[in-house]
C-alpha cells in the first residue's frame, strides 16, 4: 500500500458533494458525466486499498496481515469491522467514519495525540477496540434520533457528523449503557477526530463531541478484577504434585525414561489421594489402539493412520475399522464404553502436562500459543529449552528468557507426554482442543481465552473442594510463579520440588547466558520480579510479606513444639490490643509487613529460643531436619512448614522401605517417625 497516493485520494474528499455521495452510496448512477473530477475523485477513494483483503467500499475489512504477525492468542474478530453491524448510521457518515478509521491506521501516535511523542503506528487490534465502541455509540444515537422522527428525517438532516450538535448527544445517549472503561475507549476515539490531519481532510469544523458522563448514558465504573490474584499455596502444592504424579505415572507405564527422577521417587508414599482420577493402566496397545479409532473415525484412510501408531504390531485388533479398534478397548477395560474411558485419562495427562508448562516456564498466553510440539529442545548452556516468540515489550533488551524457555526436568516429562497424545490429535499445538484434526484439514489452536478452558476443567478435577474459590485469568499461572518465587525469597520453604528445579536452574541460566542482570546467580525474588514487571512485583512480593507474617505471627494457627503454646498464647494477647483498638486481623497483618516483620524462616521450623542451642551428638545425621519440636524445646513449627516436614516425612520412608538393615535405615526411620509426629501435631497427617 502506498500509504503518499492513498493521502493524496482522501484529500479529494472535501470536492464531492453530499448529492454525489449519496447517490454513490445508494447504488444509484449520478447524473453528472462519469469523466467529472467529482466522480473520478470519490470512485478512487472506493477503490483503496485498506488491507491485502479489502477495499474501502467493502463492508467488512478484514486486516490479515496484522493479524499474522500478533499472537495467536488475540480474537480473530479484533481485526474485522463489519460496518453492517451499525445500520442505524446513515450511509454519509459511515462513510466519514470509515475515513477516520483509515486514517488513524496509517498516522503516527504523534500526529493523532498532542501528549503522544511516538511515531509509531497504533496496532490494529487496539484500533478495533476503540472504534467498535465508538460506532456502537453512534448507532445507537441514531437508533434514538429515528425512534424520536423517523429515518426519513434523520437521513435528510443527517449527512455528516458535523450535522449532530451537543444537545443530540446529551439527549439521545439515554439507555446507552457502558463502563468507565468504555468510556474511556470512545473518548480517546473522539480525540482523533480533533486531530489537525483528520479535520483537514475530513470535517470543515470541530465536532460537538460529549464526554460520556456529561450525557445521559449510563456510565458505572468498571469491575477490577483482581489480577494479583495467585493460587493458594495449597492449591498450586496440591496441582503441581499431582500434575507431576499423572505424567509420571503415564510415562512409567509406556516405558518412557521419567527425566524428574523426585517425581518418580514420590510415587511411593504420596501424600495425596489420586484413586478417584480415573487413572488407567494403559499401554503402547491401548494408545496406538485409540489413536487408530480416533483418525479412522475423522476420514482417515487406514494406511495413513498407520503413520501415526508407535508400532502397527501394538494394535489390539486386526479389524480394520473403528467399530473393530472400539470392541478391542471395551474388552480390554471391561466396559461398554472403553475409548470414552481413554479420552478422559488422555485428557487429564494432557491438562497436566500443559499445567506443569504453563506453571514453571511462567510464559504470558500469547507465548504459550505459540509452543509447537513437533519441534525439538533447544539446548543453551547444557540445559533444555523450549524456543517461542516474546509477543509483549519487545523493545525490552533484558528479558528474562527472551525467546528461550528453560525446561525443569518436570517440564521435559510433560512435553514427552504432551507429545504422544498431540499424535492423536495430529495437532502440533500445546494449546489444542481434545478433538482430531480432519484428514486434510489445518490444525487448530485454542481461542483467545483458550488457557482457560483445560485449567478450569484441570482445577476441577484435581481440587475440586478449592474449585469454586479460584479465579482462573491468563496471568493466573504466571502471577503465581513469581509469588511462589518471592516466598522463597523470604526464607518460607519451597512447595513444590519442581518450584525448587526452577528457581535454581533459572538463576542459573541466567548467569551463565550473561542476560547482565548481576555477575552472581539471580536470587528468587529478582526472577520473581521479572516475570511478574517492576509495578506488579510490588503487590506480589508484599502478598508474599504477608504471608510470610500470618505464617509466624496468626493467633489462630496452630504451632508445634513445647512453646507453640506459648507463642500461640503470646500473639493472641498481640492481636487482643489492636483488634480491641478497632484493626482487623488482616489489618494487622499488613502493618507488620509493611514494618518489615516478614522473618526469614529456617526451612522446617523456626527457633524460639533466642540462644543457640546446645547440639546432642545422639541425634542422627537426618539432613536438613534442624528445627525439630520433638528434639528440641526452643523450636516452633508454623503451618508454612508443612511442605517441608512432608518431603522429610517422605523422603526417609523411601529409605525404610528399602528394606536395607544398615544404620542409616534406622536413622531413617527416626527421622520420619518425628517428621510423623510434627505434622500429626500441625493436624497435617
Amino acid at each position: 500500500m502506498n500509504i503518499g497516493n492513498v493521502f493524496e485520494s482522501l484529500r479529494q474528499y472535501r470536492q464531492i458533494s453530499s448529492a454525489l455521495l449519496i447517490l454513490s452510496l445508494k447504488g444509484q448512477k449520478a447524473n453528472s458525466a462519469s469523466e467529472s473530477k467529482e466522480v473520478k475523485a470519490l470512485l478512487e477513494i472506493l477503490n483503496l486499498k485498506v488491507s491485502g483483503s479489502s477495499i474501502f467500499s467493502d463492508k467488512v475489512w478484514h486486516f490479515e496481515e496484522a493479524q499474522e504477525k500478533s499472537a495467536k492468542s488475540i480474537s480473530k474478530d479484533r481485526f474485522k469491522f463489519n460496518f453492517d453491524d451499525y445500520p442505524n448510521i446513515p450511509e454519509p457518515i459511515i462513510f466519514e467514519l470509515k475515513m477516520v478509521i483509515l486514517m488513524v491506521s496509517l498516522l503516527p501516535r504523534s500526529e493523532l495525540q498532542r501528549i503522544e511523542k511516538k511515531n509509531t503506528l497504533f496496532k490494529i487490534q487496539s484500533l478495533t477496540s476503540m472504534f467498535k465502541a465508538t460506532l456502537r455509540y453512534f448507532d445507537h444515537i441514531f437508533s434514538s434520533l429515528i425512534d424520536a422522527f423517523g429515518a426519513d428525517v434523520v437521513s435528510d438532516n443527517f449527512q455528516s457528523l458535523q450535522d449532530l450538535k451537543r444537545t443530540h448527544f446529551v439527549e439521545y445517549s439515554e439507555g446507552f449503557e457502558i463502563t468507565s472503561q468504555t468510556a474511556t475507549l470512545i473518548e480517546r476515539a473522539f480525540g482523533f477526530f480533533h486531530a489537525k490531519r483528520i479535520r483537514e481532510y475530513v470535517f470543515a469544523k470541530k465536532l460537538a463531541l460529549p464526554r460520556l458522563a456529561q450525557t445521559k448514558a449510563v456510565v458505572s465504573e468498571s469491575t477490577k478484577r483482581d489480577r494479583d490474584k495467585v493460587l493458594p499455596g495449597e492449591v498450586f502444592e496440591k496441582v503441581s504434585a499431582i500434575s507431576g504424579y499423572v505424567i509420571t505415572d503415564f510415562l512409567t507405564k509406556l516405558g518412557v525414561e521419567v527425566t524428574d527422577k523426585t517425581a518418580l521417587k514420590m510415587r511411593r508414599n504420596f501424600p495425596f489421594e489420586v484413586e478417584d482420577l480415573g487413572l488407567l493402566d494403559v499401554d503402547w496397545g491401548v494408545i496406538d489402539t485409540y489413536t487408530m479409532n480416533r483418525l479412522l473415525g475423522r476420514g482417515y484412510p487406514y494406511d495413513e493412520a498407520l503413520k501415526y501408531l508407535n508400532d502397527v504390531s501394538n494394535l489390539l485388533t486386526k479389524g480394520q475399522q473403528v467399530a473393530s479398534m472400539r470392541g478391542a478397548l471395551n474388552q480390554r477395560f471391561d466396559a461398554r464404553n472403553g475409548s470414552a474411558l481413554v479420552q478422559d485419562y488422555l485428557a487429564l495427562v494432557y491438562r497436566s502436562a500443559l499445567y506443569i508448562i504453563a506453571q514453571y516456564t511462567g510464559m504470558r498466553p500469547s507465548e504459550l500459543f505459540e509452543i509447537r510440539l513437533d519441534k525439538p529442545l533447544e539446548e543453551s548452556f547444557g540445559v533444555p529449552c523450549i524456543v517461542s516468540h516474546v509477543k509483549k515489550h519487545q523493545e525490552f533488551e533484558r528479558s528474562l528468557f527472551d525467546d528461550k524457555w528453560v525446561c525443569i526436568p518436570a517440564m521435559v516429562d510433560a512435553l514427552n507426554a504432551a507429545k504422544v497424545i498431540s499424535r492423536i490429535r495430529v495437532n502440533p499445538y500445546l494449546l489444542s482442543k481434545d478433538g482430531t484434526t480432519a484428514f486434510g484439514g489445518e490444525p487448530s489452536h485454542y481461542s483467545a481465552n483458550g488457557l482457560k478452558t483445560p485449567l478450569k476443567l484441570h482445577f476441577q478435577q484435581i481440587v475440586p473442594e478449592d474449585y469454586e474459590e479460584i479465579e482462573v485469568y491468563p496471568y493466573l499461572l504466571r502471577h503465581t510463579l513469581a509469588y511462589q518465587l518471592f516466598r522463597a525469597d523470604l526464607g518460607l520453604p519451597f512447595i513444590s520440588h519442581q518450584l525448587k528445579h526452577f528457581g535454581n536452574l533459572v538463576g542459573a541460566f541466567s548467569t551463565a547466558s550473561n542476560k547482565g542482570f548481576s555477575v552472581n546467580t539471580l536470587s528468587y525474588g529478582e526472577i520473581g520480579e521479572q516475570l511478574s514487571g517492576s509495578g506488579r512485583a510490588r503487590n506480589l512480593r508484599h502478598k508474599a510479606e504477608v504471608d510470610a507474617v500470618r505464617a509466624a505471627f496468626d493467633p489462630d494457627a496452630a504451632y508445634a513444639g513445647v512453646n507453640g503454646e506459648d507463642h500461640k498464647n503470646r500473639m493472641i494477647r498481640v492481636f487482643e490490643g489492636y483488634q480491641a483498638s478497632g484493626f482487623t486481623k488482616e489489618e494487622i497483618f499488613e502493618a507488620m509487613a509493611e514494618q518489615g516483620m516478614a522473618i526469614a524462616n529456617v526451612g522446617t521450623g523456626m527457633c524460639y529460643g533466642g540462644k543457640t542451642e546446645d547440639f546432642d551428638e545422639s541425634l542422627p545425621c537426618i539432613g536438613g531436619l534442624r528445627c525439630n519440636p520433638v528434639r528440641c524445646s526452643n523450636a516452633v513449627v508454623t503451618e508454612a512448614h508443612i511442605p517441608k516436614w512432608r518431603e522429610v516425612y517422605v523422603e526417609n520412608m523411601r529409605v525404610v522401605e528399602s528394606g536395607s538393615e544398615d544404620v542409616s535405615t534406622e536413622h531413617a526411620r527416626e527421622a520420619a517417625n518425628e517428621a510423623r509426629m510434627v505434622l500429626q501435631s500441625l493436624g497435617a497427617f
